[in-house]
């Protein structure tokens, strides 16, 4: 089992290559993930003392993934930030009906999209009805299709919608 003396032994790896601020989060959220697995691959893990190869290489993988479970709930809250002037209004409100106006635009690009993508894409930017999100993974198994089926199909409709949206605002 994960003894005390283990987890610091851990923790000090971790320290070598992941910044001092979000030490403590990554290592938190790769031990719950240690703690969720097989017992019996964590003993065997610790017993024949890959432990530490493995945990440096969850580490690496929660901090530098874009689809692990650290950067959603540590990093991805933070691109989604926007700071207001509030000294220049117009400059605001401007800025607010051009977003009205993309986001009219990008329904319409939808609307032209085959309804697999189309309820692919919605599902994954804007998740259920009960404001669930979905990751690659989580719409792979809601959905029963293949991760990588997912990927494709997802990153071929944003090339569509942002090739269109060039395309209708060189028309405007």
């Amino acid at each position: 089992m994960l003894t005390n003396k283990l987890c610091v032994e851990l923790k000090e790896i971790a320290k070598n290559f992941i910044p001092a601020k979000d030490v403590d989060d990554l290592v938190q959220e790769v031990f719950v993930q240690l703690l969720t697995m097989d017992n019996k691959k964590l003993q065997e893990l610790i017993s024949s003392g890959d432990i530490h190869r493995y945990f440096n290489r969850m580490c690496k993988l929660n901090y530098y993934s874009r689809n692990s479970k650290y950067y959603y709930t540590y990093n991805k809250i933070r691109e989604h930030i926007i700071f207001v002037d509030n000294t220049k209004p117009s400059k605001q409100i401007q800025q607010n009906l051009y977003i009205k106006e993309d986001t009219d635009l990008i329904v319409q690009i939808l609307n032209e999209l085959y309804w697999y993508d189309r309820e692919l894409f919605k599902l994954y930017v804007l998740g259920d009805n009960d404001s669930k999100s979905y990751t690659y993974t989580s719409l792979s198994e809601r959905t029963k299709i293949s991760r990588i089926s997912i990927y494709y199909t997802i990153k071929g409709v944003k090339k569509y919608i942002a090739k269109r949206l060039k395309d209708l605002k060189n028309d405007l």
